[in-house]
């Protein structure tokens, strides 16, 4: 019998996978994360169809990459919170990936506890994933422990490397076309630069720093850099990102809900920084190269934070301080942390137009 926690099952398959359908159903940020496994899956299966279980609002992002072939839209499936569970739909999807005749399904979206169970019920010839560490791999034909203390890039690649995967980088992608950056240009073509970027909202509200924090750091930054704040967010944010323009008042705009994802990465690319929780909008930041201050509340900045050298030239990390045996409280980020740490990043790039003295 195989063993399934011995490394290289592609390698041992008897013919290269045609058909691999892989299952990450989560957040922007998720997806981002995992565009570095995308592209060592398709470095190894260069003729291979690779389908992506994912939220149907990543559809323009599966649309651009050069790894992925298609997006099949998650249905919903018990334990799994992303999207809601309804049983007819989901028992008419697992007739439909059935009849897919997969090669091989790689479950990549967490520890499989409720995400091995669906990715079985693809019907695939061959299924990988993460397990929790100390469990069985049950029925997956490979199955790796989810490694700790590593980041989520890392982590994802790490599944990749076990298949018999070898990395092709760890850099962050996420593209743009040139129609991307006309229609950004044009959001933005009257504003007073330097452009400073907000993102108040947060898929988790235990993520979100207060909305008048925000309003007292724009408000601050606006006048001190004489430039225009800049709100992002999605169509279902737009309430709390105009709260946070109304209350910054003159020299801030909205922008939530006024553009797809691929042009929130071109506007975003136009920012002298973006403040932001941790949060989908902050991971597009990290692979555009855009600096940032990102808030951490119970999430982890060596796990899900930037990555990479330009850490301290163009990043900053503010984690919450969690008092003990209570829950974490993001508020202990103060105003004047997030203002020194967005105003060294200002200066560092040029990006603030005048003196703080």
């Amino acid at each position: 019998m195989n063993d399934p926690f011995l490394p290289g099952l592609l390698d041992r398959l008897p013919e290269t996978p045609q058909k691999v359908v892989l299952v990450r159903a989560s957040r922007i940020g998720d997806f981002v994360c995992a565009t570095p496994a995308f592209r060592a899956l398709r470095q190894a299966l260069p003729q291979a169809e690779i389908s992506l279980i994912a939220m149907p609002f990543v559809a323009e992002l599966v649309a651009r990459s050069p790894y992925l072939d298609r997006l099949i839209p998650f249905p919903g499936f018990p334990g799994m919170a992303e999207q809601f569970f309804a049983a007819d739909r989901t028992l008419d999807f697992f007739h439909q990936m059935q009849a897919e005749n997969f090669d091989l399904a790689i479950q990549m979206h967490g520890s499989g506890v409720y995400a091995n169970p669906l990715t079985l019920m693809l019907g695939a010839q061959k299924t990988t994933g993460f397990i929790r560490p100390g469990d069985t791999a049950g029925c997956l034909d490979a199955a790796l422990a989810m490694p700790e203390n590593l980041h989520e890039i890392r982590r994802v690649l790490a599944l990749i490397n076990f298949l018999g995967v070898p990395s092709r980088g760890e850099q962050l992608e996420f593209p743009l076309e040139l129609a991307d950056h006309h229609v950004a240009e044009s959001l933005l073509a009257q504003l007073k630069l330097p452009l400073i970027g907000l993102h108040p909202a947060a898929g988790d509200m235990n993520k979100q720093w207060s909305t008048d924090r925000f309003i007292q750091v724009g408000r601050a930054l606006q006048q001190q850099c004489q430039g225009t704040v800049v709100v992002v967010g999605n169509q279902e944010s737009w309430q709390l990102a105009d709260q946070v323009t109304q209350g910054i008042g003159q020299g801030a705009v909205n922008l939530a809900g006024k553009t797809s994802l691929p042009v929130l990465g071109a506007v975003l690319d136009r920012l002298s920084v973006l403040i932001t929780n941790d949060s989908g909008p902050a991971h597009i930041a990290y692979a555009r190269q855009i600096p940032t201050v990102t808030l951490f509340g119970h999430t982890d900045p060596l796990t899900w934070g930037a990555l990479h050298s330009t850490l301290q030239s163009r990043h900053r990390h503010l984690i919450a301080v969690t008092p003990t045996h209570q829950s974490v409280n993001l508020d202990s980020i103060t105003v004047a942390q997030v203002l020194e740490s967005a105003m060294s990043i200002l200066f560092l790039n040029q990006g603030c137009l005048r003196s703080t003295s």
